[in-house]
């Protein structure tokens, strides 16, 4: 399992969220350098259904 997220990186994903949904955009891809080598960085935005939100709650106890 992936390790959390800290605060700061929520707010920042929180953040790019609502500026994809205002331009009705679900996907943003830029590049980034770290360790000395470049990364692509892909951020896609799926909803959740309806279902599946108390499964996404309990991992968030």
């Amino acid at each position: 399992m992936p390790l959390p997220l800290s605060l700061e990186a929520c707010r920042a994903l929180t953040q790019l969220a609502r500026q994809l949904l205002g331009a009705d955009q679900k996907q943003a891809q830029t590049h980034v350098m770290a360790q000395g080598q470049v990364f692509r960085v892909v951020v896609t935005l799926e909803p959740v259904p309806a279902d599946q939100l108390q499964d996404v709650f309990k991992h968030y106890q």
